[in-house]
């Protein structure tokens, strides 16, 4: 009787483990939609940008609508879990491009800036330790990002670089919801 009760308790046991393992998430997959939480910051830093007391993102993983990195840090969360990942300027804004930034005469850089106002919408974006930078919306949903510096009465230098390129950002997410699984 001993072992017909343990080989009945090992059935009933691998049954379990059948079940609980068909029931269990595999988190996030590529295809998924869904919804997160999340602040940035520069290593060391406090968080410059974020939503956590706001609407979730919600963005369809392998979309492109996120940097590379971000949706590699999602990839197998589960609903409610929140990491924190440093993400390299690989995977996120790119690195910066030096031939991007030139000098030029003060007028020059009037007449550029006047350009860029009567093709699209602007609005300046600040980031910890950076100046200032002009974000233009251009028909077609074309964005594109000039910093403007050293600038004197004859001359300026004009950065075309995202601003977050070449730079590690540190993200904190939390997974609120798988909305669709792929």
């Amino acid at each position: 009787m001993g072992s017909r009760m343990a080989l009945a308790m090992s059935g009933m046991v691998l049954l379990l483990v059948i079940i609980a393992g068909c029931s269990t998430t595999s988190g996030v997959k590529a295809g998924d939609t869904i919804r997160v939480f999340y602040t940035v910051s520069f290593p060391g830093t406090e968080p410059f940008e974020g939503n956590v007391n706001g609407t979730p993102l919600e963005f369809t993983v392998g979309d492109g609508t996120v940097i590379q990195g971000f949706e590699n840090a999602v990839i197998g969360m589960n609903p409610g879990e929140t990491k924190t990942v440093t993400i390299s300027p690989e995977e996120g804004y790119g690195l910066r491009n030096e031939t991007l930034v030139k000098e030029v005469d003060i007028e020059t850089a009037l007449a550029f800036v006047q350009n860029l106002d009567q093709m699209g919408t602007s609005r300046i974006l600040f980031f910890p330790g950076m100046e200032p930078v002009f974000e233009y919306t251009f028909p077609g949903n074309v964005v594109v990002h000039y910093t403007f510096y050293n600038i004197t009465g004859e001359s300026t230098t004009i950065d075309q670089n995202h601003p977050l390129a070449g730079k590690d950002l540190v993200f904190t997410i939390t997974l609120e919801e798988i909305v669709k699984k792929q």
